[in-house]
C-alpha cells in the first residue's frame, strides 16, 4: 500500500525556501505607510483655504487657468460682524466710521444724511439693498486684506473697487478692460476670497 501524502495545513510554518509571505506583506505595508506622511505633506493644503485670484484673473478664468490661483483664507462678513475687536487688524477698529476708509462722504450714501456708520455697523446691515450688501462684503474684504488673509487683494485694491462702484452711481466695477461687474458679480468675486 502506498504511503499517504500529507498535504500541508495552513497552520504549518512555511518551508524555509520560500519564506513567510505574511512577513513580506507586512514589510510592504510598513514601507508604504512610512511614506504616507511625506506624501500627505506634499499634497496637503490649508483646511479652510480657498483658491482665489485677482479680479482680472477672475474675469479671464477658464479651464486653462484652473489651479493657478493662490490660497485665500479670508473671513465672511458674518465672521467680522461678531468678531471681538482684538481679532480685527491693527488700525481698523470696529467703531471707526466707514467713510474714513472709503470714498463716501457718509454711510449710507443715499437718502437723508445721518450719523456716519462704523465698519461694524455696515457689516450688520441687512442684505435688503444691493449697495448695502456690496458694502458688507467690501468691509470684510478690507479687513481680510489688512490681516494678510487674501494675497490677491490689497487694502488699496479693495478701496478702489468701492470707489469705482460708488462713483458709477452704484452701477459697476470694471476689473479689466471691457468688463463691468454689477453688485452681484462684485459679491461673487469677493466671496471667492473668503472661506
Amino acid at each position: 500500500m502506498p504511503e499517504p501524502i500529507d498535504k500541508p495545513s495552513s497552520t504549518e510554518p512555511p518551508s524555509p525556501a520560500r519564506g513567510d509571505p505574511r512577513a513580506g506583506r507586512r514589510r510592504l505595508l510598513q514601507g508604504a505607510l512610512a511614506g504616507a506622511p511625506v506624501l500627505m505633506t506634499l499634497v496637503s493644503r490649508p483646511v479652510l483655504a480657498v483658491q482665489c485670484t485677482t479680479p482680472s484673473g477672475f474675469v479671464s478664468a477658464n479651464a486653462s487657468t484652473a489651479g493657478r490661483g493662490v490660497n485665500c483664507t479670508g473671513h465672511t462678513p458674518a465672521f467680522w460682524q461678531t468678531a471681538p475687536a482684538s481679532q480685527w487688524p491693527s488700525g481698523f477698529p470696529p467703531n471707526q466710521p466707514f467713510n474714513v476708509f472709503f470714498n463716501t462722504p457718509t454711510y449710507p450714501p443715499y437718502g437723508p444724511p445721518g450719523p456716519p456708520k462704523s465698519l461694524r455697523d455696515v457689516l450688520q446691515l441687512p442684505p435688503t439693498a444691493p449697495v448695502d450688501d456690496v458694502a458688507r462684503f467690501i468691509v470684510a474684504a478690507l479687513l481680510n486684506a489688512a490681516s494678510g488673509l487674501t494675497p490677491v487683494l490689497t487694502t488699496q485694491l479693495v478701496k478702489h473697487i468701492w470707489s469705482e462702484y460708488y462713483t458709477s452711481g452704484f452701477g459697476f466695477f470694471s476689473p479689466s478692460s471691457g468688463a463691468r461687474w454689477n453688485h452681484d458679480e462684485i459679491i461673487e468675486y469677493l466671496s471667492t476670497t473668503m472661506s
